[in-house]
C-alpha cells in the first residue's frame, strides 16, 4: 500500500515535469530524457513485487493525458518495459551495475519499439527509414545514466517502505 501512495505522490509530479517544461530545455533535441521510464524502471528494480506495475499504469495514465497520442499507447509500453525490469529485479544478482545497465537498455528500447508500433497501427504516420538512430543511443545512454544514479535513493526508499516479517 505504501508504494502505491508513493507512486500517487511521485509520478504526477514527473509527469507535469516532462510533458510541460523538459520539451524546452536545449538538449531536447539531441535526445530525450523520459523521466517516467527512468523512475518506473528503477522503481521495478528496486522494489520486485507486481504492486510497482502500478507504476507503469499510473505513469501511462499521466503521459497519455497530457500527451496528443491515443489513449493507452504510453500504458502499454510503460507495462511492457516495466515486465522486464520487474522479472529482472527479482533475481539473486539484482544489485550488480550490468543488470541495471542491461534492464536500462533493453527496457528503454522496448519501450520507444512498442510504442512507435502502436502510433504506426493507430494511423500515425511514423517514417521508420528517417528515425534519427543516433538521438535513439542518445536516449538510451542518457536513461541508463539517470538509472544508474536514481537506483540507489530508489532501493533506500523500498526498504524504508517494505514491512519488515520473519518467515519461519
Amino acid at each position: 500500500m505504501r508504494n502505491i501512495i508513493l507512486g500517487l505522490l511521485v509520478i504526477p509530479f514527473l509527469a507535469i515535469f516532462q510533458s510541460t517544461l523538459l520539451p524546452y530545455l536545449n538538449f531536447h533535441d539531441k535526445f530525450k530524457l523520459d523521466l517516467i521510464l527512468v523512475i518506473v524502471l528503477s522503481w521495478n528494480l528496486a522494489y520486485p513485487d507486481s504492486e510497482s506495475l502500478l507504476w507503469a499504469l499510473l505513469g501511462g495514465i499521466m503521459l497519455d493525458a497530457l500527451s496528443g497520442t491515443h489513449m493507452g499507447i504510453n500504458i502499454i509500453s510503460l507495462t511492457i518495459a516495466s515486465l522486464i525490469a520487474n522479472l529482472a529485479g527479482s533475481r539473486v544478482w539484482s544489485t550488480h551495475i550490468i543488470l541495471r545497465i542491461t534492464v536500462g537498455i533493453t527496457g528503454t528500447a522496448i519501450y520507444y519499439l512498442v510504442y512507435f508500433l502502436l502510433l504506426t497501427t493507430t494511423g500515425w504516420k511514423t517514417d521508420w527509414a528517417n528515425i534519427p538512430i543516433e538521438n535513439f543511443v542518445r536516449s538510451i545512454m542518457i536513461n541508463v545514466f539517470v538509472i544508474i544514479l536514481i537506483l540507489p535513493t530508489a532501493r533506500w526508499l523500498a526498504v524504508k517502505i517494505t514491512k519488515r516479517s520473519i518467515d519461519i
